[in-house]
Parts: structure tokens; C-alpha cells; sequence
């Protein structure tokens, strides 16, 4: 093993990218891999002109003492800060707060992750097709040929069932992923002409096709647009419909979003739908993360342990400290501390 290994983690959501910001604080050449053009997975936004749709996660909660000083890093970076929007939950007003304070990625979700990625090493635009073991290390393949390695071990921080195709060749431990049951999700993107008549910053309802239903301007760091809204289809519906065309979906979440909220919608000025195949955790693995040291390969990610953000956090933390005790190095005192 060389004095400073190399560790490839394919994936720059958060779990991939708590993974390999803690690596590297440990003397660890880490190299990050995304097939995006962004970072943050799921803390994704959509920008059309000056208007800006986060049409993934739309917010996070913190729990867990390493997550809650994260996120504070995070504000204090002008990465994130507190959402406090107004609640309707299936017709009726929420007058209390949240049981949870919500925060927000600044300008857009994925600034959350901004401080896991100052200083790494990220190739975006890079689709990883095939990992190839080789004299005990790792090369991986790309979906244009390229071959990048050789690396003492990988990270496939990747939904269960991408990290499943790359490893299961490789190892039997990452079986286990057939277990893990992921929810889609279709979420809509929608500028009206002006601002809909409702009073509400945030639906949420229990019943019918709609989960959720945001008003983008609320939030802090964005425009002051009162027209522009995200709303997310149900896990259920969303599977009935997982095959729809785009438009399709598109004009029947409007005419639901229309139909949930009572009031007549002005004309959209622009609409579009994104489908999330692997947007929700249903039944997560049971473990922090998924590591075979016998041949240095590891998974990790939010389905390692529950649909939360947070739980991504941890799980690359996890998959972390696990591959540095592989590769026999020690954890550093201030491992737990995010930096600033």
C-alpha cells in the first residue's frame, strides 16, 4: 500500500461527498466522480432565467450532533439558512412551527454541500459504466472508454441500485442491495404569469396524488417571485405513472395542484416535470454503510439508513471511518468536526 492511498468515490451527493471530505482530511487522495454538471444529487435546482426551482429534496432537518455543527458551518458560510414558510396540511392551517427547524441550500439546494466540497477533487459530467479489479486495485470505466485509476479502493455513493450493478460482479456482500426499495418521485416545476391566489407558502397533503407543494420565493436566497412553485407527486402515484411522458405528468400534476388547492390557477408561463426514479427510501438496508475490505470496495447512502438527508450525511461518514481503518489509518481527533 502506498504512503498516501488513493480512493476513488463515484457519486457527489452528500453522502459522497461527506465520504470523501473526510477521507481526505485523513492524508487520502480522493478523486470524486459525478455524472451530473452539478454537485448535491438530490439537492438539485432547476434555474430558468432569474427564477430558480429546487426541484428535489426541499429542505433538510438535523438531528444528530456532527449534522446540526455541519449545518451551522454551513450558514455561517452563506450556504444555508432557516426556512419558517406559512402551512396549509390537507386544507387547514398549521399555525404551529414545524416540530423541526428547516433550512434551506443558498442560493439553491445544493449550496448545502458547498463546504463537504471546498478543496476536493471532482470531475462532474462523468458517468463511471464498469469497475475493473486489476492486481488487487480498482480501475473504473467510463461510458466514453476512458479508463481513470488504478485507486486502492472505491466508493459507490450512488442510489442502491446503480452501486448494485458496479459491485455485485465483484463481491457477494453487496447482495444485500437487492433489498433495499427505493420510491420514484415526478416533480413539477411551474411559473405562473402572476402569483396564485393562496395564502400559503407550503401544501402538504395525506391523501390524492400530491405530496407537497412549495412556493420557491419563500425561501431565503431566492427571488422574490410569488409565481414560482414545486410540487411533488406521491410515491404511489408517481409509479403509476413512472413511464408518462414529461408533458403529460406535467399537465395532470397542474390539474391536480389546481384541483388540491381550491382557487382558480392563473395561465403558467412555464411548466416542466422532472421524474426522480430514486427519490425516497422505502425500506433501507439496516447498516451505515456496505463494505467489503477484502477486495476495498464500499457503498454508502441515505437508503443505508433512512430517507433523510442527515442519513446521508452519516452514512458517508460511516463508509469513511470504515475505509480509513481498511486501509489501516487512523481516524483524526477532529474527524466529527466539519471545518469551516
Amino acid at each position: 500500500m502506498s504512503a498516501q492511498p488513493e480512493v476513488a468515490v463515484i457519486g457527489a451527493g452528500v453522502a459522497g461527498l461527506a465520504c470523501a471530505s473526510e477521507l481526505a482530511r485523513s492524508d487520502v487522495t480522493v478523486t470524486v466522480l459525478e455524472r451530473a454538471r452539478g454537485l448535491g444529487g438530490r439537492l438539485a435546482t432547476r434555474r430558468r432565467g432569474n427564477l430558480a426551482f429546487d426541484h428535489g429534496a426541499q429542505f433538510i432537518t438535523a438531528r444528530s450532533r456532527p449534522f446540526v455543527r455541519y449545518v451551522a458551518v454551513a450558514r455561517n458560510a452563506g450556504a444555508a439558512a432557516a426556512w419558517t414558510p406559512s402551512i396549509l396540511e390537507d386544507g387547514h392551517r398549521n399555525w404551529d412551527a414545524p416540530i423541526e427547524d428547516w433550512y434551506v441550500g443558498t442560493p439553491g439546494m445544493s449550496g448545502i454541500v458547498r463546504p463537504l466540497a471546498r478543496g476536493l477533487m471532482v470531475q462532474t459530467g462523468t458517468l463511471v459504466h464498469e469497475l475493473i479489479r486489476r492486481d488487487n486495485r480498482w480501475e473504473l470505466e467510463t461510458d466514453t472508454g476512458r479508463r481513470l485509476g488504478p485507486f486502492n479502493a472505491v466508493v459507490a455513493a450512488v442510489p442502491a441500485t446503480q452501486a448494485l450493478s458496479l459491485l455485485a460482479p465483484h463481491g457477494r456482500a453487496f447482495r444485500h442491495l437487492i433489498s433495499v426499495q427505493m420510491a420514484p418521485c415526478w416533480s413539477l416545476m411551474v411559473s405562473f404569469e402572476r402569483g396564485p391566489p393562496v395564502a400559503s407558502d407550503v401544501f402538504r397533503w395525506t391523501e390524492g396524488p400530491l405530496a407537497l407543494a412549495a412556493r420557491e420565493g419563500s425561501k431565503p436566497g431566492r427571488p422574490a417571485d410569488r409565481g414560482s412553485w414545486v410540487i411533488h407527486a406521491t410515491p404511489r402515484w408517481s409509479r403509476e405513472h413512472l413511464e408518462a411522458d414529461a408533458q403529460e405528468a406535467a399537465q395532470l400534476m397542474l390539474h391536480s395542484f389546481a384541483t388540491a388547492v381550491g382557487s382558480g390557477l392563473p395561465a403558467p408561463a412555464w411548466v416542466h416535470a422532472h421524474r426522480w426514479r430514486h427519490a425516497m427510501v422505502e425500506q433501507a438496508l439496516g447498516l451505515p454503510c456496505l463494505l467489503d475490505a477484502d477486495i476495498a470496495a464500499g457503498a454508502c447512502g441515505d437508503w443505508c439508513i433512512a430517507p433523510r438527508v442527515e442519513a446521508a450525511f452519516e452514512s458517508g461518514h460511516a463508509m469513511a471511518h470504515s475505509v480509513l481503518s481498511m486501509l489501516g489509518k487512523l481516524v483524526p481527533r477532529s474527524a466529527a468536526e466539519p471545518q469551516p
